[in-house]
């Protein structure tokens, strides 16, 4: 009977390198688009807050692309943004102040600076110098900072005390402070006192939201709950008087931000875009190009107009003829459910907008949801084979034969429509449904329908995850451990001796150990045979500490060339010795600190991370530490005597062990999921001609078997 020996990756170590290469970042790998909530303009640059995915810039006057600069923040929710000609200021709606002012190395992130905010709700943000900033708070009035956000105090004056300071503004000589509920104050001393600035009719109108001031014709506009109005020669008046210049907007339309660029004045609201002269006012609907009219900002920069549409992202336009164009590139803020990859290419994300499929490595995508009836609902996909799988929130699941062009539903079994998770072992598919059942999928024999596999497990179970290893499947559910079974067989097994904490989040294996994250407690692993959990989570990751992460709250974990990934908000993490020593998995300046890291995933070059405000991000494989095998289950001598050449080959390469009396009885050959593909019997000489060309480029992993012992090396085919 032919031996099976599994693929010992517990005996990778991690190469020690003496040059001075450095990780490659984390990039957006899209899809593009999302939600505006708020903006800045200084120079040639264009800074954009969203609604939950953080803060982006773009620093050409050309606005190109986009970058995403979330390392620091522990809070995606941008209410306000300001520059002050040295720094860059971010308001949040739930934790306060930062200034992107921090460095490690060449990168930068974002510091949280709440001295002295006693309200950390911010609606409103102005730069009054480089190092003075006025913050607006949602109830909790007006705080002012003279040294750049080390220390803050309130300045409200009796009218702002906890009032929801909704809008700041520079207007000639006055800055310009609007209460929600009472109308425009103005401040003449750099916002240390303040008066008001109403007639009759802003005061008690309410509802006050936005405003802009036009320098060149010295007018104010302010929006409250009776619409839009003006005021003329600011500069000069104490007692401004309003006018409404809400003639020919749409009635009940709600404008959400205000703008000008000295000849025109432009509003974004439910209804679109409307721009008017300022010399007449004239609103005009300026919509062309627009995917929708659910406009929630617009900012001028420059000769161009930039509008935010709710989660078609950002559309650019000059000036002199309104006609929006899309300007989302790297703009990656979808509301994300779920991902899958597959091959060298295949990229496919499920998000606020539905399926989306990348055949070039997420270099362009295609909507693809014809059939999928709860497109928006989208919650796990899985590649089976060619086949694709898609779990939803209301409709159970789909499948498609043709990369997502078409769906049909496949619920055959299915007692409920709220799916979880899909997982696939070589033979099944399974799923996990809001219920806490799991069900199992013979694909070859779909008319047999889903089938439950619940016995042995509690009645309350709340499964979290699946892996496979061997015959068996390993499962992880949250407050009740770790679980096994056999394919084949009828009932689970809890196996949870030396586990500290039974709410596991994830699990995965490597081919002899088996790996378990949980919630709170990091990492823990054990041998295939007599199971026994030992922690072996990391002690001291630079990124994770300087931002101040959890890494022992572990939300995925994968395996892929010779590395077990463990993910946790704002990082990733990678160790190839089965734990005993962790690097970050790529560096992590580009993952946002607020966001949750769901689902790792593999392409034959790259890891995939999804987060769930801000889409995909992207590292090389080659980007993490060559890695080599260091055995201790046969002699050194041994084992520098088998040579391995070429190395990287064509897919033919030869395995010899010289100056040996001993022979190589078997060759097994991995993939870098440490899947068996191929067993090579060797019963003549002390070398083996492999051939593999009919494999795909890619990492592999070789297994040499003599009778005085094992050992794995790693094969590069080209």
């Amino acid at each position: 009977m032919k031996k099976i020996i599994l693929l010992p990756i517990l005996l990778i170590s991690i190469l020690i390198f003496t040059t001075n290469k450095a990780f490659a970042h984390f990039g957006s790998k899209g899809p593009f688009g999302g939600s505006v909530s708020c903006s800045a303009v200084f120079d040639t640059t264009v800074y954009i807050g969203t609604f939950t995915g953080g803060v982006y810039q773009s620093t050409t006057a050309g606005l190109i692309a986009w970058r995403s600069i979330p390392v620091g923040l522990t809070s995606g929710k941008i209410s306000a943004l300001t520059y002050s000609g040295t720094y860059l200021f971010a308001g949040t709606l739930d934790s306060g102040m930062y200034i992107f002012n921090g460095y490690v190395g060449t990168d930068r992130h974002w510091i949280k600076i709440n001295t002295g905010l006693t309200n950390l709700k911010i609606k409103s943000l102005l730069a009054i110098d480089s190092i003075t900033i006025l913050a607006g708070t949602d109830g909790g009035g007006l705080f002012k900072t003279i040294n750049k956000g080390a220390t803050w105090v309130a300045v409200n004056s009796t009218a702002l005390n906890g009032a929801t300071i909704t809008g700041l503004t520079k207007a000639g000589n006055k800055i310009i402070a609007l209460n929600l509920s009472s109308g425009v104050f103005a401040s003449t001393d750099q916002g240390n006192t303040w008066t008001s600035f109403n007639d009759m009719g802003t005061s008690m109108a309410g509802g006050t939201s936005a405003v802009s001031y036009n320098a060149k014709t010295d007018q104010l506009s302010i929006v409250n709950r009776d619409g839009i109005c003006l005021t003329d020669g600011v500069s000069n008046t104490t007692t401004p008087i309003y006018y409404s210049i809400n003639s020919i907007l749409p009635a009940g339309v709600a404008i959400r931000s205000v703008t000008n660029n000295g000849m025109s004045w432009f509003i974004a609201t439910n209804s679109g875009v409307y721009s008017s002269t300022s010399v007449t006012i004239n609103w005009l609907s300026v919509n062309a190009g627009l995917p929708n009219t659910d406009a929630t900002n617009i900012i001028s920069f420059k000769t161009s107009f930039l509008v935010g549409i709710n989660i078609e992202g950002i559309f650019k336009s000059d000036a002199t003829k309104i006609a929006w164009k899309d300007n989302n590139v790297s703009f990656n803020n979808f509301a994300t459910y779920a991902m899958e990859t597959s091959g060298d290419l295949v990229v496919v994300v499920a998000t606020e907008k539905g399926i989306f499929v990348s055949k070039d490595l997420a270099a362009t995508y295609t909507r693809s949801n014809f059939g999928l009836t709860d497109s928006l609902n989208v919650t796990s996909l899985k590649f089976f084979g060619k086949l694709l799988y898609a779990g939803t929130k209301n409709a159970g699941i789909f499948v498609s034969t043709d990369t997502g062009r078409t769906w049909t539903t496949d619920n055959a079994g299915l007692p409920v429509m709220n799916i979880k998770k899909l997982y696939a072992s070589d033979k099944y598919l399974y799923t996990i449904d809001a219920a806490g059942n799991i069900f199992q999928y013979f694909v070859q024999f779909a008319s047999t329908g889903w089938i439950t596999v619940q016995s042995g497990l509690p009645s309350n179970v709340v499964p979290t995850s699946m892996s496979f290893y061997g015959t068996k499947i390993l499962l992880g559910t949250y407050g009740q451990g770790v679980f096994t079974k056999d394919v084949a067989g009828s009932s689970w097994t809890a196996i949870n001796a030396g586990l500290s904490n039974f709410n596991v989040t994830s699990v995965t294996n490597n081919g002899t150990k088996l790996f378990a994250g949980t919630d709170g407690s990091g990492v823990f692993n054990t041998d295939f045979t007599a199971p026994n959990w030992k922690p072996v989570s990391p002690t001291s990751i630079a990124h994770t500490l300087t931002m101040g992460l959890d890494g022992t709250k572990i939300q995925d974990m994968a395996f892929n060339g010779g590395y077990v990934f463990a993910s946790y908000k704002g990082g990733l993490l990678a160790t190839a010795d089965s734990g005993k020593t962790w690097i970050a998995g790529g560096n992590q300046f580009n993952l946002p600190s607020y966001a949750d890291v769901n689902r790792i995933t593999f392409v034959t070059t790259r890891v995939f991370v999804s987060t769930p405000a801000n889409c995909l991000y992207s590292n090389a494989l080659s980007e993490l530490p060559t890695i080599t095998t260091s055995v201790n289950d046969i002699s050194s001598e041994l084992n520098a005597a088998i040579e391995i050449s070429p190395n990287p080959s064509n897919g033919n390469f030869t395995i010899e062990l010289k100056d040996f009396g001993i022979k190589i009885n078997e060759v097994l050959l991995y993939d870098n999921r440490g899947r068996v593909l191929r067993s090579f019997l060797n019963n003549f000489s002390q070398q083996v001609n492999i051939n593999t060309t009919n494999y795909p480029g890619g990492i592999y992993f070789i297994q040499v078997i003599t009778d005085n012992g094992i050992t794995t090396r790693k094969v590069v085919i080209e």
